[in-house]
């Protein structure tokens, strides 16, 4: 399963960082790059979405619907986990405002390429994400234990067992 994960994975970076480039290219004016990586880029976040999903099923199964994202992103950086918020921010942005900043609205070829760009760069997103945290969720629930050793659930602040916060930085032998 773990090869599988890290194989789309891969594929959702290279899609990521194509679709960054592309995006760029779109913001400079340049329609000319999406158009040709129009029909890899499409099909390849069907590629990688339907396993970002399955795998998010499997990260978010035991949680509360209020920490799905929390759970789906656990195994994730900080650094990735804001990153990932301010890309989802700027996908709403640069796919619905873009177009009436720069005038023209969607009949603009440069337009519809920052638009859709800025969509396809949501999913490629978030599929790294989802699938990076999910390489490094089991190890990372599996360390987490509170100050008297007891394992805890991934989320928890407090063990169940003893009430005790969660052992940042601390590596605890038992």
């Amino acid at each position: 399963m773990a090869v599988l994960i890290s194989a789309f994975l891969a594929l959702a970076a290279i899609g990521l960082a194509s679709v960054v480039v592309v995006h760029v290219a779109a913001l400079l004016g340049a329609t000319g790059p999406f158009e040709h990586c129009l029909k890899y880029l499409g099909p390849g976040v069907f590629i990688v979405w339907l396993p970002t999903v399955l795998v998010m099923i499997r990260l978010t199964r035991d949680f509360k619907q209020k920490d799905v994202w929390r759970a789906a992103l656990r195994g994730c950086p900080q650094w990735m986990r804001r990153l990932q918020w301010v890309i989802v921010g700027y996908a709403w942005v640069g796919g619905f405002a873009l177009p009436i900043v720069f005038g023209g609205g969607m009949e603009a070829p440069a337009n519809a390429a920052r638009s859709m760009s800025a969509v396809m760069l949501l999913f490629y997103s978030i599929s790294v994400s989802v699938l990076y945290s999910a390489t490094r969720a089991d190890k990372l629930d599996e360390s987490r234990r509170c100050l008297n050793g007891h394992r805890m659930a991934p989320l928890a602040k407090y063990c169940e067992e003893c009430g005790a916060p969660v052992a940042t930085g601390i590596t605890q032998v038992r």
